[in-house]
């Protein structure tokens, strides 16, 4: 999973840094946009949510976003999950929202800052010097600890395999590498800021789904944050982004590529470089990695051997 994600974060800023040097007011909008979207919610929001998230991910084995992938693979058991993360969205805007909303944090704010603004480094530089960095070490973690099931070692034997046999072998891997997925995904960042205006995320198709009872009056009346999700085709792309994560992996269902995470807060928060998004991906991990440890201690079946 942290090659997937070092991998897709990097690229993800590179991704970045050439949108900024092709079109700056664009991408100044796209940072604007989402600091607007997280300027209501404070560090204890970012810690004790992003805990909620790691502790989740143990017990469920993914993330709001792979979530979708296990449901297209078969896996039955992640109906459970995406109808209690439908159950969940209900929960948090019916008697949790309102109660725990701040009043608009000033621009000033720590977690609403960029990394680059608190040490006044041009945000190119960083994102190049960031992105080249993670996507480095997702790499060579890929040499350091390759996966058993990765390629099979004729292809490394020249004249034994021509074209069409190794390309017929790649789609029907059992897993492909964790970091040529991860680009895949960063790149995508780049395909929905430039022809989206908005930042790579998929969590929110929970969200969006839910607000579709919103489209009866009295319900879109008395959820109104709710109900700002019902329409608009900006709020449904993440639905179709979810549909597309389905279908993409019942078509491979054969071919599992990646078992990562990915996230709006963790792969674009990272991105743009805020210190709230480097704050609950600590605690998503750090709750994660608790809890993981925590049932290791208690139960011997679940060994780290054994995965």
């Amino acid at each position: 999973m942290l090659k997937m994600f070092f991998a897709a974060v990097g690229t993800s800023m590179l991704s970045v840094a050439l949108l900024t040097l092709c079109c700056r007011k664009l991408y100044e909008k796209i940072l604007n946009g989402y600091i607007e979207h997280n300027s209501r919610r404070g560090i204890l929001h970012y810690l004790f949510g992003g805990t909620l998230i790691g502790l989740g991910m143990i017990i469920c084995g993914s993330c709001p976003g792979t979530v979708f992938v296990q449901v297209g693979s078969g896996i039955v058991n992640s109906l459970f999950t995406c109808f209690g993360g439908l159950l969940g969205t209900y929960f948090y805007y019916i008697f949790v929202h309102e109660r725990v909303s701040l009043e608009k944090l000033s621009s000033s704010s720590l977690v609403l800052r960029c990394i680059c603004d608190l040490f006044h480094i041009h945000s190119v530089i960083v994102h190049i010097v960031f992105g080249l960095i993670l996507l480095g070490i997702s790499i060579g973690l890929e040499f350091i600890f390759p996966w058993k099931s990765y390629l099979n070692p004729r292809l490394f034997i020249k004249g034994t395999l021509n074209l069409d046999e190794a390309l017929g072998h790649f789609l029907g891997m059992a897993a492909w590498l964790p970091s040529a997925c991860g680009t895949g995904v960063g790149l995508l960042q780049f395909c929905f800021m430039f022809f989206l205006e908005k930042s790579l995320g998929i969590s929110s198709a929970f969200t969006v789904f839910a607000a579709q009872i919103c489209h009866i009056k009295k319900i879109g009346q008395s959820l109104p944050s709710l109900n700002s999700f019902a329409y608009e085709l900006k709020n449904h792309v993440s639905l179709l982004f979810a549909l597309g994560a389905i279908g993409g992996s019942a078509l491979s269902s054969r071919a599992r590529c990646v078992g990562g995470c990915m996230s709006g807060q963790e792969i674009s928060g990272m991105t743009h470089l805020l210190v709230g998004s480097f704050i609950i991906i600590a605690s998503i991990f750090g709750g994660g990695i608790i809890f993981a440890f925590s049932i290791l201690l208690t139960n011997n079946e679940w060994l780290f051997q054994n995965l």
